[in-house]
């Protein structure tokens, strides 16, 4: 038991800290100096603080209805994601106009599905080590905080001097975190079901695999068609 404990706990934790390496992305792809970074993420800490005290009082019907609603909101951030993420590529690439310092919110500011993952993680640590909600929520909002600040700093000076902090970078990021968001919604549900079955296995697949595949391959071959017809515009070999 105290294994299990300690498996949950350190997971958790370290969920935690990929939260806050992905604001942190946006952060230092985005521009944004020490000072800017440095409140970002002073706010960002203060909603997750806000959010764990609210985890502590909350009955388990609304945390399975705040987990319903975290997995819903993917889809709607997938999309957000890959859209913006084109249009920061495409405005860098084709006029050398960046729109990064808008179009990072969609990676750094805490959407629902990441104030979802911060209220389950709050739950679960508050169950697994016994301490206080206000100390677990101090905890976490101290591990977004710092987690935002080295990151975005890191990676700021990472890009810096790899000649890559430009706003294609970002967008390219946006892009690739879209498409994870696109593949959670599918693919967690499925691993819930199949945690479920205990000792069975069977080679059939769910009736709407052929829907999710669908879904996935929209924007790909969305991206796809547009790459070609802005070829075809330009003069390119199609």
């Amino acid at each position: 038991m105290q294994d299990i404990t300690i498996i949950l706990t350190s997971g958790t934790l370290i969920g935690i800290a990929i939260l806050a390496i992905k604001s942190g992305l946006g952060c230092g792809l985005s521009g944004l100096n020490n000072k800017e970074i440095i409140g970002f993420a002073a706010g960002y800490g203060i909603i997750a603080f806000l959010v764990g005290l609210v985890a502590t009082m909350v009955s388990p019907d609304v945390t399975d209805m705040v987990l319903g609603a975290g997995i819903g909101m993917h889809l709607i951030i997938a999309a957000g994601l890959l859209y913006f993420g084109i249009q920061t590529r495409k405005r860098w690439l084709s006029g050398k106009k960046d729109i990064s310092r808008r179009t990072f919110l969609w990676v750094s500011v805490p959407c629902p599905a990441c104030m979802t993952a911060t209220f389950l993680a709050c739950i679960v640590l508050i169950d697994t080590t016994g301490i206080s909600g206000i100390a677990i929520s101090v905890l976490v909002s101290l591990i977004l905080a710092a987690g935002i600040v080295i990151s975005a700093i890191g990676i700021s000076l990472a890009s810096t001097r790899g000649g890559w902090n430009n706003p294609s970078s970002l967008g390219s990021a946006m892009i690739m975190l879209g498409l994870f968001y696109l593949l959670c919604p599918l693919f967690i549900p499925a691993y819930i079901e199949a945690q479920q079955i205990k000792g069975q296995i069977t080679m059939s697949f769910p009736t709407n695999t052929g829907t999710g595949l669908l879904i996935l391959f929209i924007p790909i071959c969305a991206g796809f068609v547009i790459s070609r017809i802005q070829r075809a515009r330009s003069g390119g070999i199609l």
